[in-house]
């Protein structure tokens, strides 16, 4: 029997440590083939989605005893027939193929549906020999029937298949149409939800049988140990006071004027310091469309955003500002928007874009969720917030830094990051596939099953995105983490497992650092 690769080797036994991740990250390696598997052997899209269930539930079980030089995915295959076996023989009515199902399915090859009508021991027999490549020894001990009978049931299946097919009658045609078959077939949501539902219930079951176990055991440990200690004997003699000397000042009221008098020259150095540098009080309107409005009034071309001011635009209108040593801002259409007395911007609902350009200062914009700054000047960026809150950030160049419940994300240009309630800031690549964006977003923290299925899915364009994950993943999981992330940007020195798994501040920094200067 084969044995897998090194990484699949270092999973299987993380996750007989009883790694979350580990075990997510090999049963979605495998989901689909076995599905696709299942439903040959059965052709029934409802079993074969029961069988594929089972099959992970009892792999996650067992998963102790698969052995380091053998084959995952057969040892899977092996537990799937088992299941395939026991639902025909508690079958009561003889299972028919159903052609729909694989019409759904959009199967590459007329092979299949010819391999779907088949009885169902010969069928079991020719996926097993011809598309998955067991020996008939092997199919022998699986099926727990004679070899003799196996080759019977093999020869029935391809003859059968070749009063159907004729041209696989030619052994290199037999080949080429098995290469056709569709090796992996995605099953429904509800398969894999069904599958990690029912190990993180058993897992927090089993936690609260491991937390009651201990309770008991520590009350037990208290009640033996309890032993009444002693009142504290109380000084009896009170402290001695000791009665200190007065002191005499002399004040010199000519030193004192000289000092107050230096002091109010220095706080109007100051005013006129701050007056001289600080930007215009109003926001000017470079351009305007429909009618915004200005603190519940129609605005004015001529009118600027002053400190506490309140913009709101509608279906047809909007307004772009030009901000001293900042740039311009565009308050998009169904807009509501406010300037604060520091200069920032809170943003209730509707849309901003900061454009790129020269700037001194950076721009702060607060929304309900979260805070957004820029990392430099005169970068530029989009971001919108709904009703219900959820912030989306683009941004288009320079950085931005995204701040929610004191954890810092990092936004460079071309990427972008979605703000929801209970969930962390993590920014992607534009360009990154709709399902990991999906996964990302919704990534909740510490104890989201999804992070398997992210580290399966993640390439080097999505490093950064590793990087803040390192942060919000369980202590077990970081040093997955940790290894994806150094295969695409190697560790800098100074920068040690040890020390990410502890979080260390300026080794996360350094590698970000690191990351910032590979993506440029």
């Amino acid at each position: 029997m084969s044995s897998d690769n090194k990484f699949v080797r270092s999973l299987i036994e993380s996750a007989k440590q009883g790694n979350n991740a580990a075990i997510e990250q090999l049963f979605q390696m495998n989901l689909a083939k076995i599905y696709a598997f299942a439903l040959r052997l059965t052709a029934n899209k409802s079993l074969a989605e029961a069988i594929t269930k089972d099959t992970f539930i009892e792999a996650w079980k067992k998963i102790n005893l698969v052995r380091s030089d053998a084959s995952l995915l057969k040892w899977l295959n092996s537990i799937a027939v088992y299941k395939t076996i026991e639902t025909f023989r508690n079958k009561k009515s003889k299972n028919k193929a159903d052609h729909k199902d694989f019409k759904e399915l959009e199967s590459k090859c007329e092979l299949d549906k010819y391999i779907v009508v088949l009885p169902d021991q010969e069928r079991m027999i020719f996926v097993l020999n011809k598309v998955e490549g067991y020996t008939l020894e092997e199919i022998s001990d699986m099926m727990g029937i004679k070899k003799d009978q196996v080759k019977e049931q093999l020869s029935i299946a391809i003859d059968s298949l070749e009063e159907s097919i004729p041209s696989i009658k030619e052994e290199n045609v037999l080949i080429e149409k098995l290469a056709q078959l569709q090796p992996e077939i995605q099953p429904s949501a509800e398969v894999r939800d069904g599958i990690f539902s029912y190990i993180m219930d058993e897992k927090i079951r089993e936690q609260r049988e491991h937390e009651k176990i201990a309770a008991a055991l520590a009350e037990k440990e208290r009640k033996e140990n309890q032993i009444e200690e002693p009142e504290e004997t109380k000084e009896l003699f009170p402290e001695q006071v000791v009665v200190k000397p007065k002191r005499e000042f002399n004040i010199n009221f000519a030193v004192v004027k000289k000092v107050l008098y230096g002091i109010i020259a220095l706080f109007i150095l100051i005013a006129a310091y701050m007056f001289i540098t600080a930007p215009s009080g109003g926001w000017e309107v470079i351009s305007m469309t429909g009618q915004p409005e200005l603190n519940g009034k129609k605005m004015n071309q001529d009118d600027g955003w002053l400190p506490e001011g309140n913009i709101q635009t509608d279906a047809n209108s909007s307004v772009t500002f030009a901000i001293p040593k900042i740039g311009r801002l565009l308050v998009d259409v169904l807009t509501n928007t406010s300037r604060t007395k520091n200069d920032q911007i809170k943003l209730d609902i509707g849309q901003i874009k900061k454009f790129e350009g020269d700037a001194a200062n950076v721009l702060t914009v607060i929304t309900p969720l979260a805070n957004f700054t820029e990392l430099y000047k005169g970068g530029a960026f989009k971001l919108s917030v709904t009703d219900d809150n959820m912030s989306k950030l683009i941004v288009e160049s320079g950085w931005v830094v995204v701040t929610v419940k004191e954890f810092n994300s990092y936004v460079p240009k071309n990427f972008g990051c979605l703000v929801m309630k209970g969930k962390y800031a993590i920014p992607y690549p534009l360009d990154t596939t709709p399902q990991l964006i999906n996964l990302i977003e919704n990534f909740s923290g510490v104890t989201d099953p999804t992070i398997g299925t992210i580290l399966s899915l993640v390439t080097k364009k999505e490093s950064l995105t590793l990087w803040h994950l390192l942060q919000l993943v369980s202590s077990e999981n970081r040093f997955l983490v940790f290894d994806k992330l150094d295969e695409f940007v190697p560790a800098p020195n100074g920068v040690t497992k040890e020390g990410i798994q502890g979080l260390n501040k300026d080794m996360l920094s350094n590698w970000r650092l690191e990351i910032e200067l590979k993506m440029d």
